[in-house]
Formats: C-alpha cells, sequence, structure tokens
C-alpha cells in the first residue's frame, strides 16, 4: 500500500496539486527529474563513481541551539559504500549526538564505513560490527538519497513516480515529484527555474512503533565542480525538528577510491597503526 500525502503532517508540499492519470503523472514526474539530472550536470553527473566530501557537521537542540560542531569527511563509492570521518580537537569533551555513539575525546577521530550490508565502526575501544538497530539506520539514508534515486533506481519496476504539482518554497517556484516503494516516499521539490531539488521530504513508519515519521533536507549553495551542481549546504529536520547541517568545504569526485578503504581488515589496519604510534610516543 503507497502512503498517501493526506496522511502526513509538514509544510513542504504542494499546495496546488495536479491531479493526473497515473501514466500521465509517472510521464510528468519523469520529464521532472529528468530536466533536474540535465541541470546537475547530465552525464558528468550520472558519471559519478566516486566523492569525497569534507566540512562541517553541527547538531542542533529543538530550541535551535547549537550542541557542537565537528569536522567531516565522507567517503562515498557509488552504490553502497560509504566511509564517515567524524574529528573533533582532543581538548573538548562536548557531548555531540551524532549518528553514532564513540568517545571523540579519546581518539580524536572516529570512523563508520557501510559496505553493502555490513558495517563497523573505529574509535577508542577498536573495530567493531554495526549493530543491526545502526546498519538499519544506514539503510534508510540509502532510501533518502535522491542522488541514488536519480542515478540507480528510476528504472526500478517497484519504484512508482508521480508528479504532484506546483507551489512557492523559501520564496522559489518549484515542481513537486514523488517517489514511492517499499512503504516509503520520497517528494522531491525541484526549483522550476534553475531545475535543481532545494528541497526533500521522507515520509515512513517508525518499524518498532508504527507512528508517522517526516525528514526533511534543504539543499543549497550550489557550486559547479568538476561539471557537477553540487549542494555545499545540506539541513536536516526530524518531525518539524532542525536537528542538523552539513557546511562542505570541498568536494572531488571520481579520483579512484580504493576498495579497502571500505573494509574491516582496513580500518583494523588503520587501528594497529594508531596502537604502534602511540607505543612509540
Amino acid at each position: 500500500m503507497l502512503l498517501t500525502l493526506g496522511l502526513w503532517p509538514g509544510s513542504a508540499r504542494a499546495q496546488d496539486t495536479t491531479v493526473l492519470a497515473p501514466e500521465a503523472s509517472a510521464a510528468r514526474a519523469r520529464e521532472v527529474i529528468q530536466q533536474a539530472i540535465r541541470a546537475l550536470g547530465g552525464p558528468a553527473y550520472l558519471n559519478v563513481k566516486d566523492i569525497t566530501r569534507s566540512g562541517r557537521f553541527s547538531t542542533f537542540e529543538h530550541n535551535g541551539a547549537s550542541t557542537g560542531t565537528v569536522r567531516l569527511v565522507v567517503m562515498v563509492k557509488l552504490p553502497d559504500k560509504e566511509r564517515i570521518e567524524y574529528i573533533i580537537r582532543r581538548e573538548y569533551e562536548t557531548y555531540m549526538p551524532l549518528p553514532i555513539d564513540i568517545p571523540f575525546h579519546k581518539t580524536g577521530s572516529a570512523y563508520e564505513v557501510h559496505n553493502g550490508e555490513q558495517g563497523w565502526t573505529l574509535a577508542g575501544g577498536g573495530v567493531d560490527d554495526m549493530s543491526p538497530e545502526a546498519f538499519d539506520r544506514v539503510h534508510q539514508q540509502r532510501k533518502k538519497d535522491i542522488n541514488l534515486l536519480f542515478r540507480t533506481r528510476l528504472n526500478d519496476p517497484e519504484v512508482v513516480l508521480r508528479y504532484t504539482g506546483q507551489d512557492t518554497l523559501d520564496l522559489k517556484f518549484v515542481d513537486w515529484v514523488e517517489a514511492s516503494a517499499d512503504r516509503f516516499t520520497t517528494r522531491i521539490a525541484i526549483d522550476h527555474t534553475t531545475h535543481l531539488p532545494i528541497h526533500a521530504v521522507f515520509l515512513y513508519r517508525d518499524p518498532e512503533t508504527g507512528d508517522a515519521v517526516q525528514d526533511d533536507d534543504s539543499f543549497s549553495s550550489y557550486h559547479l565542480i568538476q561539471g557537477v551542481m553540487t549542494p555545499m549546504q545540506v539541513s536536516h529536520d526530524h518531525n518539524g525538528w532542525h536537528i542538523s547541517q552539513v557546511f562542505l568545504e570541498d568536494v572531488k569526485y571520481n579520483t579512484g577510491l580504493s576498495d579497502s578503504l571500505f573494509t574491516r581488515e582496513g580500518l583494523e589496519q588503520m587501528w594497529a597503526k594508531s596502537g604502534k604510534s602511540k607505543a612509540k610516543n
């Protein structure tokens, strides 16, 4: 059963909803998405094999106050390999509500690696397998990645595309498209002028409580990098609360990232070298 718009809270939705027959709606959605792909770089965008991003990751309390900032390096090898390094200065021991619970103040850095259906973390206690609960979060993140949708999932027969109308969002005239699969719905606002995605809404049910959940990502400060239009700022909200924001400072595409960066063995080698370095000191 597909999730319908009327079941969900939130203001980021088309006000002037366009009602089309299913085939016409899917065709219009695909047309808008293809315009977005061309605006994002066309062949350069579609031919991305790996990505390295670095910048700052900040988290926020419900009252809007910042709970801290760490450095962030993210390496991605499409479609399902990811390596995240969180870096914090050793003298700071501020709690950071990050995706993984790790003792930054002991190590200065912590790593999270995802490779297909496996995942590991490296922090003050060495290399550990990710828990099933933590890996469920990884699966959710993959479902929320609109770039994976654009690059690899548009022809998936399980993905149902719909065009849901036009609206004004953040003073910009946008077209809304919707992709639904596996009881998970993604709604994307695409700037009608630039054809760039500026907002995405992710609608699903909490697997434990069955409650409706809405996550929102906003994309801004686009820069052209190696022929690919790249958002340098991404904000994340959860059920209406502003949770985090990423400010990218450097992005590189197709550097030929080694598969060894995305393995448990690679993390264990790093841990072993770290121990030898400490022994020498």
